[in-house]
C-alpha cells in the first residue's frame, strides 16, 4: 500500500484485541516487539515499507490519523469491507486522489489515499 517508508505509533486500548483486529479485520501481519526497555507492542507490517507501532502507553510521536497509500483504493475498499471492516463513507475523489476512510476500534482515524495526478501537461 505504500511508496515510502513510513512509521506510526498508535495507542490502543488492549494489545490483545488490537492484535485480532489488525490481524484479522485488515489482514495486517503482527509481531509482538519491544517499543522501549519497559515495554511491549505490536509490530503492525502494513506493507513493505510502512510499519504501525501498537502500545497501550501513550507516546511523545504517537497520532491518531493515519495515512496509507494505496495502488488501488476500490480494491483495497472492497477487500477491508469483505474483512468486516466499517468505512465512514465511500471511496471519493480528492484533490490528492481517490480516498476512504475509517476507524480502528480505539478511535485511531485510517485514510486510504490512492495518489493521482489530475493535471494534464
Amino acid at each position: 500500500m505504500s511508496q515510502s517508508a513510513k512509521s506510526f505509533y498508535v495507542q490502543v486500548k488492549q494489545l490483545n484485541d488490537a492484535e485480532r483486529y489488525y490481524a484479522n479485520c485488515l489482514g495486517m501481519p503482527t509481531e509482538a516487539t519491544m517499543i522501549s526497555a519497559k515495554e511491549k507492542g505490536l509490530l503492525v507490517r502494513v506493507d513493505q515499507d510502512t510499519h504501525i507501532f501498537l502500545s497501550e502507553e501513550k507516546h511523545q510521536n504517537q497520532t491518531r490519523k493515519i495515512v496509507l497509500t494505496s495502488d488501488d483504493c476500490l480494491e483495497d475498499y472492497c477487500r477491508l469491507k469483505a474483512r468486516g471492516v466499517v468505512f465512514k463513507n465511500a471511496p471519493a475523489y480528492l484533490s490528492e486522489g481517490l480516498s476512504v476512510e475509517f476507524s480502528d476500534p480505539y478511535g485511531n482515524d485510517f485514510t486510504i489515499l490512492e495518489q493521482r495526478n489530475y493535471n494534464e501537461d
